[in-house]
């Protein structure tokens, strides 16, 4: 199965590149597999993602679904971007 992951502004300084392809054996994998992998290629963590940034799947934030449990399937997108403010 393929999740594009997407990343934005500094996830995207971080990885070196604006999205990317990961592949699983499995049919289903949850937020906090694909951030096993993140943290172990760029030290891109759940946690800090969480606590200072938005989180979407599929465009719709981590936090209306199952947080790190939300289940990704087949073509879901995983997208990291960080907080923005500005006035």
């Amino acid at each position: 199965m393929k999740i594009t992951v997407k990343y934005f502004l500094e996830y995207a300084r971080l990885s070196g590149c604006r999205d990317e392809e990961f592949f699983f054996e499995n049919d289903e994998v949850s937020v906090s597999e694909v951030f096993k992998d993140l943290n172990s290629k760029y030290k891109i963590k759940y946690k800090d993602v969480a606590n200072k940034g938005i989180i979407l799947v599929n465009n719709r934030s981590i936090t209306q679904l199952d947080m790190e449990n939300t289940v990704l399937r087949d073509g879901d997108k995983l997208i990291l971007m960080p907080m923005i403010s500005g006035g």
